[in-house]
């Protein structure tokens, strides 16, 4: 059962993460509390700074402007989120590990990074799973290839009025 709810917020945050402006990291982070979602998040500057092709592209630029999916989700939560879980496309960076301690949230779950996410982050999450670790937080990563979307139930419609917006906002 939990292969199942957790492969679905998965599925969402990864959907999620496509509305980043971001050009070369989209992320996606879902809260939930049990079986519902507490609020949503992707990686993006703050509202109203103008997020401009020049500034996404400039990386030191794009660093100390965006906020990360994780900690917007923690900011539109506008609620405890002890005992919550999070999903996220990608490991959280120690900076968001620390604020999703700091929040009490109980599991952490993401998808397992590649090798070339790895080659330049490795150091990074070594140091989240070691916070993750000391403060009694479960983390639970998935191979891309574990995520069975026929065992989640997640049906995509093949026609109908999902499909004709789809076709409409994607024309």
């Amino acid at each position: 059962m939990r292969t199942k709810w957790d492969t679905r917020f998965l599925s969402l945050a990864a959907h999620i993460s496509g509305w980043s402006k971001d050009p070369s990291s989209q992320v996606g982070a879902v809260i939930t509390d049990g079986n519902r979602i507490i609020s949503l998040g992707y990686n993006g500057f703050a509202a109203r700074v103008e997020d401009s092709d020049e500034r996404l592209t400039d990386r030191q630029c794009k660093l100390n402007l965006t906020i990360h999916a994780e900690e917007n989700a923690m900011i539109f939560a506008k609620r405890d989120l002890r005992g919550c879980t999070v999903f996220v496309t990608h490991p959280p960076c120690p900076r968001c590990a620390s604020k999703l301690i700091q929040e009490e949230i109980r599991r952490v779950v993401h998808i397992v990074p590649s090798e070339d996410f790895l080659s330049r982050w490795a150091d990074d999450l070594a140091l989240s799973r070691e916070m993750y670790r000391e403060a009694g937080v479960e983390v639970t990563a998935y191979e891309l290839q574990d995520l069975n979307i026929a065992n989640a139930k997640i049906t995509i419609a093949p026609g109908g009025f999902f499909r004709a917006v789809l076709r409409r906002l994607l024309a």
